[in-house]
């Protein structure tokens, strides 16, 4: 049993996109915690696998004004220690909570921080000291340049529409192998581009909902999401319903004043609230375990019929693989921004030698990009950033 140092209470969803799996029946002591202490504890509950107490200790992270605006977590679970890195988000109203990175059996990057613990952008760690900011990693002084175009990427996620993609291709020879594959039928809706104001988050979210509106009439009122043409059947692509759908997902994720992409507190508070708008209840999964993409979860997720939002720190999709015997050539297009996409499947090729022992596993996700190039298509595992991934229910 799992156990914590202080009191655990109840939060709402809004403030915790992961609450689907909290762990029950954690012990109550009598420190207590603040909300953002609730989050971070809720938080490993539901996405770590490891036994033992819980502690913690937490030190304030700051923005490129110097500003308190998150948190650095050092924790031990058990026998394991690690450190989450959490950023706090605020409204008029409310407060949300992201845990951005966290990791085990690992230290924190701000650990031997001299000056002020700086963290403005996913993966990037600063500290300011004698009126400079310096990469903590490096130690090298970095330019005003450099800390604007890291403020500018902040913690959205932006979509890979107008991006550059790195071609590159792999040879894989091989005495056999094995494929097994999976999607959800009639796949999702191949949306791509988004609204005025809109990012990638919204398209995949438009994606999502309008999958589930063969389920849930009225997620898209008075709207058939599907077209039937003999034993042809396809999702509708292209509609002023669609549309306008995209744009009330563009109001509902916005957190605070406009900025580019969308965060993932927003898309969560987004897709709730348009759901619950339409009378139906919204329930996403957090598919990481011990802080990694967990490969088995998006499985059972998809074979459930769930979709998957994956928000992709950057991302490489397939070009094909051009098979001949004994040897595939496969082309990839690597993009380094951040994405979101919505999963439907998956394909796996594991490639063995002549003595039947494993050479290397291909994996590779079947998604609705939300780009124009690639459509439906497979995002490849091996070269891919995963930061978060959630299914999605709508019920």
């Amino acid at each position: 049993m799992k156990k914590i140092l202080g009191l655990i209470v109840s939060i709402l969803l809004m403030l915790s996109p992961f609450a689907t799996n909290f762990v029950q029946g954690v012990q109550a002591y009598a420190q207590t915690l603040d909300e953002a202490d609730e989050y971070f504890t809720e938080f490993v509950l539901s996405d770590s696998t490891f036994e033992g107490e819980l502690s913690f200790s937490h030190s304030p992270l700051y923005d490129e004004e110097l500003n308190e605006h998150g948190r650095e977590y050092v924790f031990s679970l058990g026998d394991v220690s690690g450190y989450a890195l959490m950023v706090e988000f605020e409204t008029e109203t409310q407060t949300f909570y992201e845990i951005e990175e966290i990791f085990y059996n690992a230290t924190s990057p701000f650990a031997n921080c001299e000056g002020l613990p700086v963290y403005v952008t996913s993966y990037t760690y600063l500290e300011f000291k004698d009126q400079a900011f310096y990469d903590v990693t490096t130690g090298n002084q970095i330019s005003e340049q450099t800390l604007l175009d890291c403020v500018y990427n902040g913690f959205n996620y932006f979509g890979g529409t107008t991006a550059t993609f790195t071609n590159s291709t792999h040879t894989i020879s091989y005495a056999r192998k094995t494929v097994e594959q999976y999607s959800i039928q009639y796949d999702l809706p191949n949306l791509q581009g988004s609204v005025q104001g809109g990012s990638c988050a919204h398209t995949a979210g438009a994606c999502i909902l309008t999958y589930y509106d063969r389920f849930c009439v009225n997620i898209m009122p008075n709207y058939d999401p599907m077209f039937v043409m003999g034993a042809i059947v396809r999702y509708v692509t292209t509609s002023d319903e669609i549309f306008e759908l995209t744009l009330d997902l563009v109001d509902l994720m916005l957190i605070g004043e406009p900025h580019a992409g969308t965060t993932f507190s927003e898309f969560q508070l987004g897709m709730e609230t348009y759901v619950e708008q339409q009378g139906y209840t919204y329930t996403s999964t957090n598919l990481f375990t011990n802080g990694t993409f967990n490969l088995n979860n998006y499985k059972n997720a998809v074979q459930s019929n769930k979709p998957v939002a994956l928000f992709l720190t950057n991302f490489t999709m397939s070009n094909g693989i051009r098979e001949e015997d004994g040897q595939d050539t496969i082309n990839l297009a690597y993009c380094p921004v951040s994405h979101v996409t919505a999963g439907c499947g998956y394909k796996i090729i594991t490639y063995y030698d002549a003595d039947d022992s494993v050479i290397t596993t291909r994996t590779y996700l079947k998604v609705a990009s939300g780009l124009i190039s690639y459509g439906i298509g497979y995002l490849s595992v091996n070269e891919t950033a995963i930061s978060k991934a959630i299914s999605i229910l709508v019920s």
